[in-house]
């Protein structure tokens, strides 16, 4: 990968990838003026994750498509980047195919034999010397079955580094997936909080008024008019205001607060259980993503 700036100095190096999936990880050649969309198509084509379920984050950073790779200080030798499928985030998805693992089949050498591998001792008489070759074809036989079990120890330790490498891989995306969960818990927690907050001072200066009112309308009704200022429609200050639909009005007020408290009520249940739900996340030892 590579970028269409010709001017400056370029920042070029080497950006990792991480599947949080499988483990897998990926290197790109790039520079800073890479844009991110360039490195989610690369990715949609070695990985099989669609463009549009790629989640791309580095540390408590999100990337986003549009972006070139300097707006997050990459490529950088110690930042990677872990790639998420979206797709997996959503309830009841399935989960990712079993890993394959590829045994390498060293198999045993054939039995010593002879007529297969004829040696000059064979037909002498001296029965100590006839007896040398035989010998020989079972050490032969024995170091090539030790050798077999040899590479084939060395395959499977090589095969198990390397899952043991996938697995911490996905430890470390695990950790990031919470990490960047726990930001933005607390970004929703803080809005819910000065919500609730500015919404329990309304609800309670709403509520007043609305209590209120019939005492207020009696306070109005009960200051009458200096009698210069009387007229036949007119003897107190409560005549000033069309009564009829001041209480209309304070009648649709009514309804609005509470449907409007209906809803909060509903909000805050639906809080709670998000609250619940993430702080048992956070508690509980995942070992999956």
């Amino acid at each position: 990968m590579s970028s269409n700036a010709s001017v400056g100095v370029i920042q070029m190096g080497k950006l990792v990838v991480h599947i949080a999936e499988n483990g897998h990880s990926y290197e790109l050649e790039c520079d800073e003026y890479t844009l991110v969309e360039a490195v989610q198509r690369f990715l949609e084509s070695v990985s099989g994750i669609p463009f549009n379920d790629q989640l791309l984050l580095c540390l408590d950073m999100k990337l986003e498509s549009q972006r070139p790779l300097s707006t997050y200080k990459l490529p950088s030798d110690d930042q990677d980047v872990f790639l998420f499928n979206k797709a997996r985030m959503r309830s009841n998805s399935p989960p990712p195919a079993p890993e394959q693992v590829e045994i390498i089949d060293i198999p045993d050498p054939p039995l010593p034999s002879s007529s297969h591998n004829p040696h000059p001792l064979d037909d002498v008489s001296d029965p100590a010397l006839k007896a040398l070759p035989s010998y020989e074809r079972q050490f032969r036989y024995h170091f090539q079955c030790g050798h077999a079990i040899y590479s084939r120890t060395l395959a499977k330790i090589e095969t198990c580094e390397r899952l043991l490498q996938e697995q911490k891989v996905q430890e470390r995306a695990l950790e990031i997936a919470r990490g960047n969960l726990d930001h933005f818990y607390k970004i929703v927690l803080q809005n819910y909080t000065d919500f609730i907050k500015c919404y329990s001072q309304q609800h309670r200066t709403h509520t007043n008024l609305l209590v209120n009112f019939g005492r207020d309308m009696e306070k109005l009704r009960s200051v009458r008019l200096l009698p210069p200022l009387q007229t036949a429609n007119r003897k107190c200050l409560l005549d000033f205001v069309k009564e009829e639909n001041l209480r209309k009005t304070v009648e649709d007020c009514s309804i609005s607060h509470r449907q409007f408290e209906n809803k909060v009520s509903e909000f805050k249940q639906e809080f709670g259980d998000l609250k619940r739900n993430t702080e048992t996340l956070f508690s509980e030892k995942l070992h999956f993503l």
